[in-house]
């Protein structure tokens, strides 16, 4: 019973936490960085939708500990990163990364999919 608890709180805890983008660039990234910014700038009510939070990650001594925790090599101009909410990386690339690819494989996800039934069961037509 204890076990069944545990899980069911972790997956309420999951459910608050939003999903991540996670953008590490160097100086020579940065153009990269720029056109990651602009797609998902462009697709804001999709990124509202599927809760999605992005931050970014310039290569620099004050982002260390994220470059570390993230394993990002140095010598990467640029990496994207998805996080899904139960924290765990779900998709990285080194090239700027489509709005359809992202939204592709967030809606993929048994997380999403159950969201996208609740609201659906919220609101009928």
């Amino acid at each position: 019973m204890k076990i069944l608890f545990g899980i069911m709180i972790a997956t309420l805890i999951a459910a608050e936490s939003p999903r991540q983008v996670l953008l590490f660039y160097t100086d020579s990234g940065l153009t990269k960085q720029k056109s990651q910014m602009a797609i998902l700038d462009a697709h804001q009510k999709d990124m509202i939708e599927r809760d999605i939070n992005v931050h970014k990650f310039p290569f620099s001594g004050k982002n260390l500990s994220a470059w570390k925790k993230w394993d990002i090599d140095s010598a990467s101009s640029f990496t994207f990163i998805l996080v899904g909410r139960d924290g765990g990386e779900k998709f990285r690339s080194s090239d700027v990364v489509s709005a359809e690819k992202l939204f592709g494989l967030i809606d993929a996800m048994p997380m999403r999919k159950s969201e996208v039934k609740r609201s659906r069961g919220n609101n009928p037509k």
